[in-house]
């Protein structure tokens, strides 16, 4: 499917339904500029989008997806596998790109959490150094992995791209980081750990 072809169709059938980008990106409930950048070639609407946007321009998802008009008797079934196709295959393409960008972001968080903290342990005996992953490295991973992604999830969201992974994992760090530290001071208050009671 092409971008550009796609955002050009989308276009015109705003155009002919007298409404704005604007209105447009409000009557489909997606944030301010998602149907600009579309419309410009810049990515492809998340896959949930796309019935409420082809509802919204008065086309059918087929229309849509083919980004030409067609008329009801002239649907092959070739045709309409192949747009099924290219549909299936934007949504993988999305959701592949987000788990990319997923790990990226948790990548740089934990260079930058095991760099920093690296600096500062050079010196420490090895009982030091568990206890600072344990203790200080895993937690900082977890908060600054939850910010960052919970950050770059909203930027997505901002942009009209697919997110819900981003957040899904966001919060799993956010549960994880809670289980851990549970655990952490449970050891120590049974007295078997590192903190005392």
């Amino acid at each position: 499917m092409d971008a550009h072809k796609f955002g050009a169709f989308v276009a015109k059938c705003r155009k002919e339904r007298n409404m704005t980008q604007a209105e447009l990106d409000s009557k489909i409930q997606v944030t301010d500029k998602a149907v600009s950048r579309w419309e410009r070639g810049i990515g492809f609407p998340d896959i949930n989008t796309i019935e409420p946007l082809a509802s919204a321009l008065e086309v059918s998802v087929l229309e849509l997806m083919k980004s030409e008009r067609m008329a009801a008797n002239q649907v092959t079934k070739e045709e309409a596998a192949e747009v099924v196709t290219d549909t299936l295959n934007v949504a993988v393409l999305q959701r592949k790109q987000e788990r990319k960008n997923i790990f990226k972001v948790l990548g740089i968080t934990s260079i930058i959490v095991i760099f920093v903290l690296f600096i500062e342990s050079m010196q420490w005996q090895a009982d030091t150094i568990i206890f600072t992953i344990a203790g200080v490295v895993f937690p900082l991973f977890c908060i600054g992995g939850f910010i960052a992604l919970l950050c770059n999830g909203i930027w997505r969201k901002v942009k009209g791209k697919s997110c819900g992974q981003t957040f899904v994992i966001a919060i799993a760090l956010l549960l994880l980081l809670l289980i851990f530290l549970g655990l952490f001071f449970l050891i120590g208050a049974l007295g078997i750990g590192p903190i005392p009671n």
